[in-house]
């Protein structure tokens, strides 16, 4: 093992260990070790690895929509632990903003401690990062609830939203991203159908 790997170890097993501790029994060690290991939930998401393309609407409030198309590519990482998803979306031309081509990183886990999904999203829109986290329900739906510090004209405002992934079938899932208002109806900022490209 690697000195940080090392490290990490111990401080999973509560600590290092000094004169006074004992060194952890074998039996403390192999359950540190099973809960590293990747398990079902992880192969669930495994199930999403592949070429897909992407069928976005974009909501900007008071009816107003926007279509895109993309695509994606879905791989897993770090030994099977995290599914990384690489996006591209063109949006066309409107009267609120030119055309453009957005770039997107969302990578899903799923936490053996907590027993929750998660996800942490990146993209060209901006210069910062989201992320949430929720567990798996006996809905086909994972939804993961997350919260932001906005900044509206000097005023701050913490907004809530749930980031959503529903597999529908072996060729299909489903994003959403969801706005939560305290004094109005939720909004569904963002939705992408993806189907696998064959």
């Amino acid at each position: 093992m690697t000195r940080v790997a090392m490290l990490a170890f111990w401080c999973a097993l509560g600590g290092l260990p000094t004169t006074q501790q004992a060194a952890p029994s074998p039996s403390e060690t192999q359950a540190v070790l099973d809960q590293a290991r990747p398990g079902p939930e992880h192969a669930s998401l495994e199930a999403l690895e592949g070429r897909w393309t992407r069928e976005v609407t974009l909501s900007m409030g008071g009816g107003q929509q926007m279509k895109a198309r993309g695509t994606a590519t879905n791989r897993m990482i770090l030994g099977g632990r995290f599914l990384q998803s690489d996006q591209s979306t063109s949006f066309p031309a409107s009267t609120v903003v030119p055309a453009t081509t957005t770039e997107s990183m969302t990578i899903y886990g799923f936490d053996k401690r907590t027993r929750e999904f998660t996800v942490l999203e990146l993209d060209t829109m901006g210069t910062y990062w989201v992320t949430a986290s929720g567990p798996r329900t006996a809905a086909p739906a994972i939804v993961m609830s997350g919260e932001t510090l906005e900044d509206h004209g000097g005023r701050r405002e913490i907004q809530r939203y749930d980031m959503v992934l529903r597999i529908v079938d072996a060729d299909t899932y489903v994003t959403q991203i969801i706005f939560k208002f305290d004094r109005a109806p939720a909004l569904t900022l963002l939705e992408a159908v993806h189907r696998r490209i064959k």
